[in-house]
């Protein structure tokens, strides 16, 4: 199992929002890496990381959409919680249809993002054990 400490790892073009939501989880506790792009997190070792990825849906360049595909093409199974300023009803369909934890709209409720988050990394957690156990047997 990976004694990494899990990570939250933020990812949106937004300084500002990128600076809003790290404070918002430090201030409970947790531990933030930010990327101010797709591409960014890519080339970083995070995706092999314990943790969550809060993932802004669409960015200049790879949007959150084609960051969760190639994720996903890699066998990245952290859970990706989106969040975006401008989503519609089919955008969320199609990424939970893909796989991610959940989709939340800006503004958001400073709560349920912190709730969001710490049960992502709790999923995230409970995988990382049963492929521990996996590896054992």
């Amino acid at each position: 199992m990976n004694d990494a400490i899990p990570t939250v790892f933020i990812v949106d073009d937004d300084p500002a929002v990128r600076d809003a939501i790290s404070l918002l989880l430090k201030t409970d506790g947790l531990v933030v890496a930010t990327f101010p792009s797709a591409a960014a997190f890519l080339e970083s070792a995070a995706a092999q990381q314990p943790g969550c990825l809060v993932l802004d849906v669409r960015m200049p360049g790879m949007g959150g959409l084609d960051l969760q595909k190639r994720l996903r093409a890699r066998g990245c199974q952290t859970p990706i919680l989106f969040i975006t300023g401008h989503g519609d009803v089919p955008m969320a369909v199609a990424t939970l249809k893909k796989g991610a934890f959940h989709f939340i709209e800006k503004p958001f409720n400073d709560h349920d993002l912190v709730d969001l988050v710490e049960k992502a990394l709790a999923l995230d957690a409970e995988r990382q054990r049963a492929a521990a156990s996996r590896e054992t047997i």
